[in-house]
């Protein structure tokens, strides 16, 4: 199952209801009328309950972006929050992800449904119950608190919001981890203002985010730069990620993978579709933006095969890219060039890309989060970054990565392939650049932790 942005927006309020409790004698005391237990040693009792963290994550199935955000974040949390009881609540979820999320976080606990059953229904009382048994709302990296970015679509706005309105209704402390904020066209400051001046942290994930939220007058308690969650990602498939290698001829630290982002129409978009990112109909513009980027992107791929002989693996973040990959990179190729290219044609789940990009010797790419995971495994990364889709690309500067960041509408081939080939060139220095940025990140975790721990009630 796959959702686009604006579909995500329209079902942002789905979440189930589980039930929590406390430990069993504690629960048994509580319940006992004549066991003496007061208010403060019911306080008591609280206190040395494992803290709950509700994790609102896990956008979509289509983009192993989407998909890799959930099982980051909760590496991090399972790291400094060892003790802390973790329920994620997915917008969107299948089996695949369910299963490697279970494998890996074996005590996660998963709830799933809808706020309402329907337009005008009453919220749902479970929904309302595992608000109220929580500690804390997370919610996870993304880049959802837009309006104006996508779409105008006022109602899913509101959708969106409500969750918040729960919790300040609720009295509950709810905080925002690696997010980017792009575009709040009127009257949208409002509201996030409404939302955002509550929360007990905003992490942005790169810094021009941060510098957006507050000239709109955001005023949190903490409002820093932290890394979007994905960075924390730690799931591998190995079995499948090498029989793929295998098959394909790759070798390890032989080959780059590529990463494309387009304007290509998702296989389920129809005419209704709104979203100004993701059209179902391309703009003759957007068409030449098409052109243009993959011109560059073409020439690079070319001068690697040619200069080093070594392969490129197309491989997809989102699923809608696999044709494009074959048709705007592929087959504008050369013939000499054609025999070292792998299409990956098939659609993955995040720890066998991962398993795979741990083994390239570079990762270039258009979207982040390919290149998240790269980072996260220590192999060096181009970010040819189209920021017409947002201010995300920015977090690679951020980093401490600005030599590795092109603004590809802007910067020429010959710079691009220049940093390309530094990499390939000095390859221990690539590597050890990449750990000394993964460190940064990592310290930057911890102290949202840090945070984090403070604000649990």
């Amino acid at each position: 199952m796959s959702v686009n942005r604006r579909q995500f927006i329209e079902t942002s309020g789905k979440a189930l209801a589980g039930t929590f409790l406390l430990p069993h004698a504690a629960l048994s005391a509580i319940k006992e009328p004549n066991n003496g237990m007061q208010t403060d040693a019911l306080e008591s009792v609280k206190a040395m309950a494992p803290k709950r963290i509700l994790l609102r994550s896990a956008w979509a199935v289509s983009n192993i972006g989407d998909i890799g955000h959930t099982p980051g974040t909760l590496h991090v949390l399972e790291e400094y929050l060892p003790d802390a009881e973790i329920t994620l609540w997915p917008v969107i979820i299948n089996a695949e992800v369910e299963s490697m999320l279970l494998r890996r976080f074996p005590k996660l606990k998963i709830i799933k449904g809808t706020l309402t059953s329907g337009e005008g229904a009453p919220l749902n009382s479970d929904i309302l119950q595992a608000f109220e048994q929580t500690d804390f709302f997370l919610y996870n990296s993304g880049m959802h608190f837009n309006y104006g970015l996508f779409n105008y679509e006022w109602n899913g706005l509101m959708g969106l919001m409500s969750q918040f309105f729960i919790c300040q209704k609720l009295g509950k402390p709810y905080g925002m981890f690696g997010h980017s904020f792009d575009l709040w066209a009127q009257p949208s400051p409002y509201v996030f203002a409404s939302v955002l001046n509550k929360a007990a942290f905003i992490y942005c994930r790169d810094g021009e985010s941060l510098k957006y939220i507050k000239e709109n007058g955001i005023k949190a308690p903490v409002m820093e730069f932290g890394p979007d969650g994905c960075f924390g990602i730690d799931t591998l498939d190995e079995p499948k990620g090498l029989a793929y290698l295998k098959a394909n001829g790759l070798q390890d630290n032989d080959f780059m993978a590529l990463i494309i982002r387009s304007y290509t129409p998702k296989p389920e978009a129809t005419a209704n579709n709104k979203d100004k990112l993701n059209p179902y109909q391309p703009t003759p513009e957007q068409q030449e933006l098409d052109r243009e980027r993959f011109a560059k992107i073409n020439a690079l791929v070319t001068a690697w095969v040619r200069q080093t002989k070594k392969k490129v693996l197309l491989a997809p973040e989102a699923f809608k890219e696999i044709t494009a990959a074959k048709a705007l990179v592929y087959d504008q190729q050369p013939d000499d060039v054609k025999p070292y290219l792998v299409h990956r044609h098939e659609f993955w789940n995040a720890d066998e890309a991962l398993s795979v990009y741990k083994r390239a010797r570079v990762v270039m790419g258009m979207e982040p989060h390919s290149l998240i995971m790269a980072l996260a495994v220590g192999v060096p990364v181009i970010h040819t970054c189209p920021f017409s889709f947002g201010k995300k690309g920015w977090m690679f500067r951020d980093i401490g990565l600005p030599e590795w960041l092109f603004d590809i509408d802007k910067d020429d081939t010959a710079t691009m392939q220049q940093a390309l080939f530094h990499i390939h060139n000095n390859y221990t220095a690539a590597r050890n650049k990449a750990a000394k940025a993964m460190q940064f990140v990592r310290q930057r975790q911890k102290d949202a932790m840090q945070v984090l721990k403070l604000s649990i009630k």
